[in-house]
């Protein structure tokens, strides 16, 4: 059994719903200008609302089955995401990530297969000490020295 030195849990974020609620406003708006009055504007009005219910039932309410619900490193720098739907993701590296006072986003692949994942972690949504811990080891010069 390995130890783990790090471990998060993800939950709702206020600043994604914003986000999410913002950005999908402002293509629909832009949408209807664009396509007054048509069979495409409806449409369109629905699949923005769609994909507005999706995005916020996988990220933001994490409800959806493949929702990344924890993350976890140890000692051996392997990284695991845990989803809802109890599947484990391992044997992952940190490939890259974008780190940001409001969120960190970190890209990983799998060792064996080459697979990619992503995951944005919102600062409203975890420990501020954890998120500190994770914006400090993400941001060293060592991160990604192998």
């Amino acid at each position: 059994m390995t130890r783990k030195l790090f471990n998060m849990t993800i939950s709702r974020s206020k600043q994604l719903l914003i986000y999410l609620t913002i950005i999908h406003s402002v293509i629909l708006i832009t949408l209807l200008s664009l396509l007054p009055g048509t069979v495409w504007s409806l449409l369109c009005s629905l699949f923005m609302m769609f994909s507005f219910i999706y995005y916020c039932r996988q990220y933001q309410w994490l409800n959806g089955q493949s929702a990344v619900i924890s993350i976890a490193r140890d000692k051996d720098e392997q990284w695991r995401l845990f989803h809802r739907n109890g599947v484990q993701q391992t044997q992952l590296v940190m490939s890259s990530c974008v780190v940001t006072q409001y969120f960190v986003m970190l890209n990983f692949q799998t060792e064996s297969t080459g697979k990619k994942s992503a995951i944005t972690i919102m600062a409203d949504s975890v420990d501020p000490e954890l998120f500190r811990q994770l914006r400090v080891y993400c941001r060293a010069p060592k991160t990604f020295q192998k």
